[in-house]
């Protein structure tokens, strides 16, 4: 028999979900290990030392659904993250034991690893996986003597979880980071193919390293160049269709319940208010 939810049912159970920042403390680094990690073949490994970044965002406003119900933003919540250290500590131990690389350094080294993640975005099933976080994440690999992008691609990660509260919230995320880590060193070690699907996101992205990438030069003449042009109430798809995808790889900032959103970087500051562009600030 199909059981048809009452929609206050629904929305009780989805405030259960709604997670803040209850949850980030218990997040162990360790957990977002892989179970298995093979070490890497001699034509898997590169040759020099890997300067590791992450950057997570705070929290992600990914799309909710609870079982094909349409769960309006404010009743959405968001999904709390974790902080970008404990991904960045993660990737370090996971590209360890792969070997992968000849050494990890803090500091200058033969390549910066960039891993930004994206997004996460949850769904709620009462009749099969139950809380649901999906994670998308880019990696990207750039060579420091001469910038060039080695790969730059996308990791995704599922994480599924029974429980309750906040504990089902963990167990996803964690569970979902390890997939997405799990996938990112594949593409580390995958000499069969180019692994550039990324680039046009985030391939001419400042790095949080000591590198500069090959197209990055150009990317910020564009942006000067066309800063001028700016208007009050341009949309997100306007401003990007001047400058580039200058929302992508920067610290994002959403509040005022999601109707105001800010992107900056150490280059410029974007805010969009009701999606329409209302503050801009290019750093000198």
């Amino acid at each position: 028999m199909n059981k048809k939810w009452h929609p206050s049912l629904i929305l009780v159970i989805a405030a259960a979900f709604i997670v803040t920042g209850v949850g980030c403390a218990s997040l162990n680094p360790d957990n977002f290990l892989p179970k298995s990690i093979a070490p890497a073949g001699n034509d898997q490994r590169i040759d020099g030392s890997v300067n590791v970044q992450a950057f997570v965002p705070e929290s992600s406003e990914g799309k909710v659904q609870i079982e094909g119900e349409y769960v309006p933003p404010a009743k959405r919540g968001r999904v709390a993250l974790f902080p970008s250290g404990k991904l960045r500590v993660a990737l370090e131990k996971a590209i360890a034991q792969k070997g992968l690389f000849q050494r990890i350094e803090q500091g200058n080294a033969d390549y910066v690893l960039d891993v930004w993640v994206e997004n996460a975005i949850r769904e709620i099933k009462y009749v099969g996986e139950g809380y649901i976080i999906d994670m998308t994440a880019i990696w990207r690999l750039t060579r420091a003597r001469d910038g060039k992008v080695i790969f730059c691609d996308f990791a995704n990660g599922h994480g599924a979880s029974h429980a309750f509260g906040t504990s089902a919230y963990v167990q996803a995320l964690e569970t979902a980071t390890r997939e997405m880590i799990q996938k990112g060193l594949f593409v580390l070690s995958d000499r069969s193919t180019e692994h550039l699907a990324a680039t046009y996101v985030a391939g001419n992205r400042p790095s949080m390293g000591n590198v500069v990438p090959e197209g990055i030069v150009q990317m910020i003449e564009n942006i000067k160049k066309n800063w001028s042009k700016l208007s009050m109430s341009m949309t997100v798809d306007e401003v990007e269709k001047l400058l580039g995808p200058v929302t992508s790889g920067t610290a994002a900032r959403v509040y005022t319940k999601g109707y105001t959103k800010e992107y900056s970087n150490n280059m410029y500051r974007l805010v969009f208010i009701n999606g329409k562009l209302s503050l801009w600030e290019l750093y000198k």
